[in-house]
């Protein structure tokens, strides 16, 4: 077995990517796994265009950030790098625009700038065993770590370490996204948008496109003539079915795409919701909803809860207050096990809970809190809020 680290991140997504830049600018020796050839997770493999839950929920004034660190050095990287000023309005609530390749690219820049950073891309976990560190295999590595932190969003270390693991009855439907280039500007035009909805229905009921496209929706992107579709899915293997269908449709009766060349299809569905782990607390949708305050609370949560059980779009549920609700400490760190902790889609929280907690802007700030947690139980020092917080003060 090779020479060990302090802290292991499992995953590279955007709490896992916050989880390990967090531990390793503290002095930590860590060690992040990806399974892939890129960061960002969704943001990148799924093509999840918009980072969400990163502003508070408050259009009475202008957009503020709701969470210090590296939520607030990403999203001014991002908006840098996208050429954007300020964010966009989405309804109730703010949300940054952001490119997957840039998103991609800004991860590497981020974890090759930590020399206590490893990154092992294309590496799978196999196994982990408890002995007084923890033991840890992938398909091409054997290493020991003191702490753990879980970004896989399916709980997977939990899996192997036969601790509990929570699972909802009727999980949110995932989404499969993709891109359009060479799009006239006519569809980014809502009263288009609102056409073309119409144009859809009308399309399903006459046996043209099948049901599941009744959710679909558009986007524009920060570059000039692309436009991202979303569709939620029945079936996780449906996606590029229908978004052939969908493009087809398009380009024979939408002026605006009629010159779109093939479109980007995204290297997997965007999985919304599996596996979630056990904690000290268990975050509910009433804690979010009424804004609960806890004396641990290491992270805000900014988004609402956002419920994708069928096919026709989201039901959202908005917080009492226009503020964004507390996450505390304990709904990182595992009920059974010492020195696990976890972030982003498989933290401790209820089916509804998650429906909030799961965005990218949310999972930044869950991650650099996992990672600062870990790294201190890798030095010895019991983790707290108030040194949690106070390490992120110096990110």
């Amino acid at each position: 077995m090779n020479s060990g680290y302090e802290v292991a991140v499992i995953g590279g997504g955007s709490a896992g990517l916050c989880a390990a830049l967090a531990a390793a600018r503290r002095g930590t020796k860590t060690v992040l796994i990806e399974r892939s050839t890129k960061l960002g997770g969704m943001g990148t493999q799924a093509l999840v265009h918009t980072f969400c839950g990163l502003y508070e929920p408050d259009l009475s004034k202008p957009p503020r950030l709701a969470n210090a660190g590296l939520p607030t050095q990403i999203e001014r990287e991002m908006r840098r790098l996208t050429h954007q000023t300020e964010p966009t309005r989405m309804g109730k609530l703010y949300v940054l625009l952001q490119d997957p390749s840039h998103f991609d690219a800004l991860s590497k820049e981020l974890v090759e700038a930590e020399e206590n950073l490893t990154v092992l891309f294309e590496n799978t976990c196999e196994d982990i065993r408890q002995c007084h560190h923890f033991e840890i295999k992938t398909n091409n590595h054997c290493f020991t770590a003191n702490s753990v932190v879980d970004t896989s969003a399916d709980a997977v270390v939990a899996g192997f370490l036969k601790a509990t693991r929570l699972k909802s009855d009727t999980p949110q439907k995932s989404a499969y996204i993709f891109s359009l280039q060479n799009v006239a500007e006519e569809a980014r035009e809502e009263s288009f948008k609102m056409r073309l909805a119409l144009d859809l229905v009308r399309a399903v009921q006459a046996g043209i496109l099948p049901p599941e496209i009744l959710g679909a929706a558009s986007r524009a992107s920060t570059l000039e003539g692309e436009i991202y579709f979303t569709i939620d899915l029945d079936e996780p293997d449906h996606g590029p079915a229908l978004a052939t269908d969908l493009v087809a449709f398009l380009k024979a009766h939408s002026p605006p795409f009629q010159n779109v060349p093939a479109p980007i299809f995204p290297d997997v569905p965007g999985v919304r919701e599996t596996y979630r782990w056990l904690g000290k607390h268990v975050l509910t949708q009433e804690d979010l909803i009424e804004g609960k305050s806890f004396e641990d609370t290491i992270a805000k949560a900014a988004w609402p809860i956002e419920l994708r059980e069928t096919i026709k779009g989201p039901r959202f549920t908005y917080f009492k207050n226009p503020r964004s609700s507390d996450i505390p400490l304990r709904a990182l760190m595992s009920e059974e096990i010492p020195g696990i902790f976890f972030a982003g889609r498989c933290l401790s929280a209820t089916h509804e809970a998650l429906a909030s907690l799961r965005v990218m802007g949310t999972c930044f700030a869950t991650g650099q809190a996992a990672g600062l947690a870990a790294s201190l139980h890798a030095r010895g020092v019991t983790p707290t809020a108030e040194l949690v917080k106070g390490e992120i003060e110096h990110l």
